[in-house]
């Protein structure tokens, strides 16, 4: 895994795929959703180590804590409010074995696990946030601004491999 900065296309991608989720939300349109169908705002690039018939979890492309994965429920929901019991407790099940791998494999000393369901349409989603050592305590002192491009194409393999192991 290495950290670089992000090239004037890497960019420009960041800037269209924001703008992509404000133009579908002010259409009244779930960005999640459509991207389950059309794969065109969080393509997988090889950074989906997990996926079932419930969630997908993957690498940010453009993280703002080296680590950050995305876990989102497949079906829509709007907030947590929405989900039912059954997948809280499936997301928790695959959380804790994402935190214990964050831990393991890239040295995480802890991991934050945040939900920011926001706008005018939304799709349930959480995101981990690893602390590695060194890095200062507390949410705002470690996560970045977007801005840098992670490669975890060699990591995501051992994810998916330690993750088939681990969830059963």
């Amino acid at each position: 895994m290495y950290v670089k900065e992000l090239s004037e296309n890497d960019k420009k991608d960041l800037i269209q795929r924001g703008l992509k989720i404000r133009e579908l939300q002010e259409n009244n349109i779930c960005f999640g959703c459509h991207n389950f169908e059309h794969g065109d705002i969080f393509p997988d690039d090889g950074l989906i180590f997990y996926e079932d018939e419930k969630v997908r979890c993957q690498f940010e492309k453009y993280p703002r804590a080296t680590g950050q994965t995305i876990i989102v429920s497949k079906e829509h929901y709007e907030d947590i409010s929405e989900m039912p019991l059954d997948l809280g407790v499936h997301i928790l099940k695959i959380s804790d074995a994402i935190i214990k791998l964050h831990k393991e494999i890239i040295g995480a000393v802890k991991v934050y696990m945040c939900t920011i369901c926001d706008g005018k349409r939304n799709h349930l989603h959480f995101q981990l946030l690893p602390r590695l050592k060194g890095e200062p305590i507390g949410y705002g002192n470690f996560v970045r601004e977007e801005g840098i491009l992670m490669d975890y194409h060699e990591t995501v393999e051992l994810y998916k491999q330690r993750m088939k192991e681990m969830i059963q």
